[in-house]
């Protein structure tokens, strides 16, 4: 087997040529192209929902854990299964 030996320049998660790409996200804070009330008026709760969950989330070293649990009987049956 031959080995080809490349220039590393260029690539990074960010250049879209290995995993890792961000698939066009943008990487500025607050870059949501529509508004909560924007996307509940065309109708769109669940992203409506996503985008105010992150706007009102704690900043990641300030906030407090909250978990819950789900009842046993509410499990779907194909996650049940062992």
């Amino acid at each position: 087997v031959d080995t080809v030996a490349f220039a590393l320049e260029g690539l990074g998660a960010r250049s879209g040529e290995q995993s890792g790409d961000l698939q066009g996200l943008s990487n500025v804070e607050g870059a949501d192209s529509e508004s909560v009330d924007e996307l509940l008026e065309e109708g769109n709760a669940f992203e409506a929902d996503v985008v105010k969950g992150v706007e009102d989330a704690e900043d990641a070293d300030e906030g407090e854990v909250r978990t819950h649990e789900v009842p046993q009987d509410d499990v779907p049956e194909y996650l049940d299964k062992k």
